[in-house]
């Protein structure tokens, strides 16, 4: 296999792989999230019962399914991007997210076929669990890896910003299909709508990703002995590297699901901010933290990775548990508060990416990030929303608060232990 890299390059010829990079991890993200924005109008089509109550949880259940498939789609994508390049697993990623995209679209109802519908939902949501654990290490190690030196934060920090880029989308198309659409009509045939638009976009970020280069000689590493990319080989040559990203994405993942996934429903549900207000005061926040983090991407080639990780691991632990107590039903409050929020997760989210990929050598880079990377957050950031509402159920949210600063706190020890083998100084 003949590899075009990106060693010796000038920046101007980056432009094209980095926006293809961009492009794809924002349609992924969009067609993630736009699940969960409309499930309230599909869930009792797909599961239907006399409490919507129960139809909701199960679709949510659903949710949860492809969550957790993310640890397998980090390991297995994870090592083919190691064999076979970034340039294909990233291609294939796209694939395995825009057509489940297009099948919940188009999917029959319970009305129609019976039990048949809901167990396509939770393939089509398994298969797309699957494709964002692949995604994620494949991205993270791609954007690392066409930065020119002196630029690595910057580089890798659109890969977060890419993220919440795709969610602010899905909000805003949420938000404009209920402006336009009667609630009968939204959850008739309405809801399908997002979903059929995300699959359309997997098929021109498929085609925007042709303008991705290779970003290593993957053949020269095909006849090395030592070009081992399992799982086991992987824990046995790099285990505090793996055990390292572990520790970041504990209290990572679980403040990242918390303050940028969850909070509205917490604002509307625990603090009793009205609706509109809350998805306002949200998306103003969103769109800040996303600006943000390539800024502080770009801080952090010149004062290093570090700083920034422990201002959001020592102010998070400082910090966070007054912050909850301070969330208001004023709006202009709770602004405050969420940007406070934010502004710390982002010191943390600008440098994650290019921390967790400088931990591997390229030979298992996608799959060293994508195993534990996922594995964490499906085990901490996949329960955070449940672990918050259970707690606010019983009047006890600042418990979560309290347990969410002490992982904060542990983030340091991912910080503060010896960088990987090969790895750049921070």
């Amino acid at each position: 296999m003949s590899s075009h890299t990106l060693t010796t390059a000038p920046s101007r010829q980056r432009v094209r792989p980095l926006a293809a990079a961009a492009v794809g991890n924002v349609v992924e993200w969009f067609d993630l999230t736009i699940y969960a924005t409309f499930a309230v109008y599909f869930a009792p089509l797909f599961f239907p019962s006399a409490d919507p109550a129960a139809a909701l949880l199960s679709t949510f259940a659903v949710f949860a399914v492809g969550f957790f498939v993310r640890p397998l789609g980090g390991w297995l994508l994870g090592a083919y991007a190691d064999r076979q390049g970034r340039k294909k697993a990233l291609t294939l990623t796209i694939v395995l997210m825009a057509a489940p995209t297009f099948v919940v679209g188009l999917a029959p109802t319970y009305a129609s076929i019976g039990l048949a519908a809901p167990i396509i939902l939770v393939l089509a949501r398994m298969v797309q669990g699957f494709a964002a654990g692949g995604e994620s290490g494949g991205a993270m190690a791609y954007l690392s890896e066409i930065a020119p030196e002196g630029r690595k934060g910057l580089y890798s920090s659109f890969w977060y910003a890419t993220v919440v880029a795709g969610m602010v989308m899905a909000t805003l198309l949420g938000y404009v299909l209920a402006a336009l659409m009667s609630p009968d009509a939204l959850a008739a045939w309405g809801w399908r709508i997002p979903f059929l638009v995300g699959g359309v976009a997997g098929l021109v970020a498929l085609w925007v990703r042709r303008a991705m280069v290779e970003t290593r000689d993957v053949s020269a590493d095909a006849g090395d002995s030592r070009h081992h990319t399992g799982l086991v080989d992987l824990v046995r040559e790099y285990p505090r590297e793996t055990l390292r990203v572990i520790v970041l994405m504990a209290g990572s993942a679980t403040a990242f699901y918390t303050f940028v996934s969850y909070m509205p429903t917490h604002l509307i549900k625990s603090v009793g901010l009205s609706a509109p207000e809350t998805f306002g005061v949200h998306t103003v926040s969103l769109v800040f933290f996303m600006v943000l983090l390539p800024l502080l991407g770009h801080l952090s080639d010149r004062i290093g990775r570090r700083p920034l990780g422990f201002v959001f691991s020592f102010g998070g632990a400082i910090a966070i548990y007054p912050l909850s107590l301070a969330l208001s039903d004023v709006w202009f409050v709770s602004l405050l508060v969420d940007l406070a929020f934010l502004t710390l997760t982002a010191c943390m989210f600008s440098v994650l990416a290019v921390i967790m990929a400088e931990q591997f050598p390229a030979r298992m880079r996608a799959m060293g990030v994508g195993a534990p990377y996922n594995l964490s957050t499906a085990i901490f950031g996949g329960t955070a929303p449940f672990l918050l509402t259970w707690l606010a159920g019983q009047g006890r949210a600042d418990w979560y608060f309290i347990y969410l600063a002490t992982l904060v706190l542990l983030v340091s020890l991912g910080l503060t232990t010896k960088r990987a083998r090969g790895s750049k100084q921070a």
